[in-house]
């Protein structure tokens, strides 16, 4: 078998988790009592789901077992003394009887911690300041007490103002011993039909809880009493029975930020966490979809996107795309009239994908670094355009509708987009030529040369487009698939060990522009130069093993004498 057959555990049973629920003061976390919750029903999926839940298991789901307790590290046990430190200055010159200062660490921080992840990026509330006072406030406070805590004035980097749309709620950020720290009031939010921008107002710890994405997200640590305090009663419950759920009603609360179901997706595969059903039934309304799509800039669809991407479970989020039916919402140009496309294929070609990433057959090679892994799942998001064009005054100047995708749907960096417009213009010349007679050193060289630097993808999506139609999304390879992916491992083996052109595409002729006039006793260059070049590397390929370093002086002499022999040919290209 080339490719590996994937594992698919059975799911394993979760023991409920004790909830933390009940009273509260202005500095005390929840006391402890106990109550039991059965896990949420997943007894409907969408067609074609139950094997691609089961199959996506293959990517480790097997997470740290959850905790209540929160064990700081020296570092972060020094900077919650530092904060606590403040905030007592700064009650101490309170003379009115208000309310103590509060602050908490938040969000992602809070739930990395509880599953023994390293988090460097400390989200801080405050109840009653705002970030940008309470920090300018630690400034000065380190300045005075730098034989205290040994950071020098140095480490706190500058502290800038973000007023967003509400000018009284600014936040700061700044670094201290090596953690980046964001400081900011709690909040409520106030929504509008135009925009998911919020109009954002002081407000409680239970607010600021209820606005965020996911219970698991709003879970928040007492730098005070050092206690987890749980302000929507479920987030401790769910980081044990890893689910994903929102704090309000999910329809309104994705209705309000589209953006959320992206998040709750990308937070799902990358711990592992299943989203429950009533937020998948709310993801998948159209009216959510339609929000999606146009409610949201594609700034920030592509930021979420690529952090799924090169996450740990990349396969898993584009898993969960295709059963919610997401592909038109996300993985598409900003047009109207979208043509009906075969979405089936993207779950192909990320089984494929997949596969190969935990391969060892020679086509690891061609997803051996982050880089390309990101760059192959992003061409496996985008197969279901394969066979579209963007219109154009002519054929060479039309450009694949997958590359229009990635650069107006996701606004990816020019350098991928130029990747994904690579492949998907030259996978059918991939194709023929791997289908087709073998090729000499010398040309195969120069295709690759032809090709690119990103060569590896445009081969890796032409396999990918030719194994799809036989591929079987139950077993994995057929008898046409496997015998499709052999070719292309055997010509990826001659091509990489046999002939050494892995790097042809920056392989450097043995003789540059000027010794090259100077051997054919020419004073300028002229049209013929890159013609000529272009023939002195094809002997290069064919008679030497130069490739990116220099060559020595026998085969400069070797290629000049070469060169005076074919003078007249040469000038003539």
């Amino acid at each position: 078998m080339l490719l590996p057959r994937l594992i698919r555990p059975s799911a394993r049973k979760i023991n409920p988790f004790a909830l933390f629920c009940g009273t509260h003061n202005s500095r005390m976390g929840f006391t402890s009592t106990s109550t039991r919750r059965s896990p949420p029903s997943r007894s409907s999926t969408p067609p074609d789901s139950e094997h691609l839940a089961k199959r996506r298991r293959f990517e480790d789901l097997d997470m740290q077992i959850p905790t209540t307790t929160v064990t700081l590290t020296p570092d972060e046990e020094t900077v919650r003394q530092l904060l606590v430190d403040v905030a007592a200055v700064i009650d101490s010159e309170n003379n009115n009887g208000e309310e103590p200062l509060v602050l908490r660490f938040t969000g992602g921080w809070v739930r990395d911690k509880l599953l023994g992840i390293e988090c460097h990026d400390i989200d801080v509330g405050i109840n009653k300041m705002t970030g940008f006072n309470f920090a300018t406030r630690l400034g000065q406070f380190l300045e005075e007490n730098q034989e205290k805590y040994n950071i020098p004035a140095r480490s706190i980097h500058k502290i800038e103002s973000n007023p967003e749309k509400s000018k009284h709620l600014e936040t700061a950020t700044t670094k201290i011993l090596g953690l980046d720290m964001d400081f900011v009031n709690l909040r409520s939010e106030t929504y509008t039909e135009e925009s998911r921008i919020p109009q954002m107002e002081f407000g409680t710890p239970v607010q600021d809880a209820l606005r965020r994405d996911a219970c698991v997200n709003a879970l928040f640590f007492n730098i005070h009493t050092q206690k987890v305090e749980d302000f929507t009663k479920r987030g401790l419950e769910d980081m044990q029975l890893k689910v994903l759920r929102t704090p309000l009603a999910p329809y309104e609360t994705f209705h309000d930020d589209p953006l959320r179901v992206l998040r709750l997706i990308r937070f799902s595969s990358r711990l592992g966490f299943q989203i429950v059903e009533e937020a998948r039934k709310a993801m998948e309304t159209e009216d959510i979809r339609r929000a999606l799509r146009l409610k949201i800039s594609r700034e920030r669809v592509g930021v979420e996107v690529e952090k799924m991407l090169q996450g740990p479970r990349p396969f898993n989020a584009l898993c969960t795309i295709y059963e919610l039916k997401l592909f038109p919402a996300i993985f598409t140009p900003p047009i109207d009239n979208l043509p009906d496309l075969p979405q089936e294929d993207l779950i192909e070609a990320c089984d494929l994908v997949a596969r190969i990433n935990i391969s060892t057959s020679f086509l690891c090679n061609l997803v051996s670094n982050p880089q390309e892994k990101y760059i192959a799942w992003i061409l496996a998001a985008l197969t279901p355009w394969k066979d579209h064009m963007f219109p154009g005054t002519d054929t060479k100047k039309r450009i694949p509708a997958a590359a229009t995708a990635a650069r107006d749907g996701l606004k990816l960096p020019t350098k991928i987009v130029t990747t994904v417009t690579n492949s998907f213009r030259n996978y059918k010349l991939i194709q023929d030529t791997v289908n087709g007679e073998k090729l000499t050193r010398a040309q195969a060289g120069m295709f690759i040369r032809k090709l690119g630097a990103d060569w590896k993808s445009q081969y890796l999506l032409a396999m990918l487009l030719e194994t799809i139609p036989v591929w079987n999304r139950e077993l994995g390879e057929t008898e046409e698939s496997k015998a499709i992916l052999s070719k292309y491992e055997d010509v990826l083996k001659q091509w990489f060990e046999d002939m050494g052109l892995e790097e042809a595409f920056a392989f450097r002729p043995v003789l540059n522009g000027a010794e090259l006039m100077g051997t054919l006793e020419q004073k300028k260059a002229g049209p013929w130069m890159m013609k000529a070049l272009n023939a002195l590397m094809e002997w290069q390929l064919e008679n030497t093993e130069v490739g990116k370093e220099p060559a020595d002086e026998a085969t400069k002499e070797n290629a000049k004498g070469w060169a005076r022999e074919h003078k007249d040919k040469l000038l003539e290209l």
